[in-house]
């Protein structure tokens, strides 16, 4: 005879005793004792990130055609073109030495990126200043771009942006001195504006440091 295979019951496992929840006082110790999470260090700017502008490959387009000078219309009364255009001097007997004369060329600019340069051949100092009040007068020389229609003096109306011999750089009626190192008779000045959409410095004009020219 077999005998029956006894049934063997699984044993039971001990029940887990419930753990009591933590006190508020021993959670804030603990909370207390946790090091803090470091913050992500600030990001360095550095003085040097300034993007120079690079020298542009050459333009093969047609150039314009015409002459670019300037016309009697775009000419204040004191302002006098000579040399066939290329040398502008202002009045300066009467009292006309202490207006300032204007001139604007004919040829506008809608895009792109544009030099011009100018030189300072004559400085006239008035022989009234040695005894007055204005004897701390200098010649006074700015340089820059306008709208057209606009003043033909530099600064005296929004649509106008300009560098002067003292140092002093003017956006509409807004000056802001100390933005240029000035400059004076024989110094080459170079003005750069940049109307070029694709450039990181689009819409932005710029004065190179002077250079001194050997006559």
């Amino acid at each position: 005879e077999v005998e029956p295979k006894k049934k063997v019951e699984p044993k039971a496992k001990p029940k887990a005793e419930p753990k009591e929840a933590p006190k508020p006082e021993a959670e804030k110790k603990r909370k207390a004792e946790e090091p803090a999470p470091e913050e992500p260090a600030a990001k360095e700017v550095k003085a040097d990130e300034f993007e120079e502008e690079q020298d542009d490959q050459p333009d093969k387009k047609a150039k314009i055609k015409a002459e670019v000078t300037f016309l009697g219309s775009e000419l204040t009364l004191n302002a006098v073109p000579c040399m066939g255009n290329k040398v502008l001097m202002a009045l300066n007997e009467g009292g006309m030495q202490y207006l300032i004369a204007g001139a604007r060329a004919n040829v506008g600019l809608k895009g792109g990126r544009h030099m011009f340069e100018v030189k300072i051949t004559e400085l006239y100092h008035p022989t009234e200043a040695v005894n007055c009040r204005l004897k701390s007068m200098r010649g006074l020389v700015r340089i820059g771009f306008s709208t057209a229609g606009s003043s033909l003096i530099l600064g005296e109306s929004e649509g106008s942006v300009y560098f002067d011999t003292e140092g002093l750089f003017s956006a509409g009626k807004t000056k802001s001195p100390g933005k240029c190192s000035r400059f004076g008779k024989d110094q080459g000045i170079a003005i750069v504006l940049n109307l070029d959409d694709k450039s990181p410095h689009a819409n932005t004009v710029r004065l190179p440091r002077a250079v001194s020219v050997s006559v």
